[in-house]
């Protein structure tokens, strides 16, 4: 490879620090969002039962995170689970995997704007005391993708920052919001969820899939793997202390909520807002819009950790020929993938404004997207589940251990998954895995077409 090849090629080595590997999986996790909406419309699915769905999850990201770690442990790479996927299966699975990687974190970062875009025009509204229209929520869609895309164009330094900020801030928002309130109701034992009150498999059936998208990404960081330092030590370590922190707080959250909700009356499922329900519920008004302005700030970081990781990917793909070459290039100044960046915020601008402009809810487009996204996640981790015990045992170093651990990881993502698609939901649900499908199998025909007409450059 000649040296200016290397250089338009190659991120910036030993560049990030732990800290920022760990605001990039939080970012792209956004826990302050799922605090705010995701564990409220949990809680109207599972019920009672919801701790209890969660802490099985949470179990099952950690074996997702022990297989993994088999790669990530070993070597580092902006691929990610594409990587993975092809040193234990192959080109092909590979391929599959870094489709089904990019369409999860593509349609993260859409589903993440528009819900940005749709938690700051509540913000907006409280004070002009009417609804922004369709052309204003284009318009803050567009506000929101470009203020994504500027730290993840100029700096992954910045691009961390900015993440760790914008979490902090959320989070501390949301988590004051709870204390408050469950203080005010003097009601900390709830025996109705200590006894599972009206639980059973029926609710945790409709709660599953959500439930799981709850710690989706906490793997993003291992698509900072080139930049990181010591990435095969500090990696690993990062997704641990990203999931179990994260995890027990949502814990917490899904008690002291549902507990609120007994205690306070409150129907969850029939609002957008649960937060702003909870602070008036306390005569605490001020504080729904407050914790709405949180909710829309952690879109907006799980938006910005998305084009971080999608755009990584991308870059990766078209470096390996399986994505044209032109978004195989390093911004010569920012020395961030700016051309693969470019991809990602492209998508995130037009879904977006082609759904809202069809008339489309926000809050129905965000959940649409969010879907796709799963669909995605579920596939890269599965691939990467596969691939594991045959890395191993390649290396001679699979244990029974790591076999059993693959083994039920595998069977709980694939019960995920046959739960996401039967029965078979009503339109337009029921399109969503064929559109996603579609998705992964016209990218993976493109990178073989892309590998058969590129070049491999000199020196490869």
């Amino acid at each position: 490879m000649t040296p200016t090849l290397a250089r338009q090629t190659v991120l910036r080595r030993n560049y990030l620090s732990a800290l920022e590997n760990v605001a990039q999986a939080v970012g792209t996790m956004g826990p302050a969002a799922t605090l705010g909406t995701v564990i409220p419309l949990l809680i109207g699915k599972t019920g009672n039962g919801t701790w209890l769905l969660f802490l099985g999850i949470l179990g099952v990201f950690i074996l997702i995170s022990i297989n993994i770690n088999v790669f990530a442990s070993r070597f580092a790479s902006a691929g990610s689970l594409s990587s993975y996927a092809e040193k234990g299966l192959g080109g092909w699975p590979a391929i599959l995997t870094g489709w089904s990687y990019i369409v999860a974190m593509t349609f993260i970062v859409t589903s993440s704007v528009v819900a940005s875009a749709y938690y700051l025009a509540m913000v907006m509204a409280h004070f002009t005391h009417r609804p922004l229209g369709k052309p204003g929520s284009i318009l803050l869609t567009v506000l929101v993708v470009g203020l994504a895309w500027l730290p993840a164009y100029r700096d992954i330094k910045l691009s961390t920052k900015v993440l760790l900020c914008t979490e902090a801030v959320s989070v501390s928002v949301i988590v004051s919001i709870l204390g408050i309130a469950m203080a005010r109701s003097g009601r900390v034992v709830d025996q109705a969820q200590l006894h599972l009150a009206g639980a059973g498999f029926p609710q945790f059936k409709m709660g599953l899939v959500l439930a799981f998208m709850m710690l989706a990404g906490f793997e993003s960081a291992t698509t900072l793997g080139e930049e990181a330092q010591s990435a095969t030590r500090n990696i690993p370590r990062v997704m641990f202390f990203c999931l179990l922190p994260i995890g027990l707080l949502f814990i917490a959250s899904i008690y002291s909520t549902t507990a609120l909700s007994h205690s306070q009356n409150l129907g969850f499922d029939q609002t957008n807002a649960p937060l702003d329900l909870i602070a008036r519920s306390i005569d605490l008004p001020a504080l729904g819009w407050i914790s709405s302005l949180g909710v829309a700030l952690s879109c907006f970081g799980c938006a910005l950790g998305g084009l971080n990781a999608g755009a990584r990917v991308i870059f990766s793909m078209a470096r390996e020929r399986l994505f044209p070459p032109f978004f195989a290039a390093i911004h010569p100044v920012n020395e961030t993938p700016s051309r693969a960046l470019l991809v990602m915020v492209s998508v995130a601008l037009i879904i977006p404004v082609l759904l809202i402009a069809n008339g489309v809810a926000m809050a129905n487009a965000m959940d649409y997207l969010m879907q796709i996204a799963s669909f995605g996640f579920l596939g890269g981790y599965l691939s990467v589940c596969v691939a594991a015990p045959f890395y191993l045992a390649r290396r001679r170093a699979l244990t029974a251990v790591q076999l059993l651990v693959a083994m039920i990881t595998l069977l709980v993502i694939g019960a995920v998954l046959f739960l996401s698609l039967i029965p078979i939901p009503s339109a337009p649900w029921r399109y969503l895995p064929y559109l996603f499908a579609g998705l992964v199998l016209l990218g993976t025909l493109g990178s073989g077409y892309f590998r058969r007409r590129t070049p491999v450059p000199n020196g490869l």
